[in-house]
């Protein structure tokens, strides 16, 4: 028995030093990320190519995100020259993923996120949007850049 006790301090020593890695969260933190933010870029990227994109802020429209401390989110977007539609549901924050899940639907726009001070970057979300103007929608990427209401 005494024989094997080096062997099993050796495997509990290695054990605690894998452990021992940097245990911050990657991504930021749900409460750095509520609150009112307002887009300034809003880009569909078509999924096939020729990878046409489109940006609404760039052509005139808006879009604005707010994130409650509550798990809700308001998603407004409005397309130049025409009304805003708003989408809510709800919200969570895994790491460096931002999920938003439209509330009654049975699927969630994924995001890579990112924020640095008063920016917030989402990219990455399928989405559906038309790119020809011909009522059926084609596979896109959606990527926003936020900066925070007030800033």
């Amino acid at each position: 028995m005494r024989t094997n006790w080096p062997v099993c301090a050796l495997a509990l020593l290695f054990g605690a030093v894998a452990g021992c890695g940097d245990d911050e969260p990657s991504g930021p933190a749900p409460e750095e990320i509520t609150g009112t933010w307002n887009a300034t870029k809003a880009e569909y990227v078509m999924s096939e190519p020729p990878n046409t994109a489109v940006d609404l802020v760039a052509l005139g429209g808006s879009v604005t995100l707010t994130l409650g401390e509550g798990g809700d989110f308001e998603f407004v977007v409005t397309p130049p020259a025409e009304a805003s539609f708003t989408t809510n549901g709800t919200w969570t924050l895994g790491g460096e993923t931002l999920s938003l899940t439209p509330e009654g639907m049975p699927f969630s726009w994924q995001f890579d996120v990112a924020l640095s001070g008063d920016s917030l970057g989402l990219s990455g979300a399928s989405v559906e949007y038309d790119f020809d103007d011909d009522g059926t929608p084609e596979q896109a990427t959606l990527n926003l850049l936020f900066v925070r209401e007030g800033s």
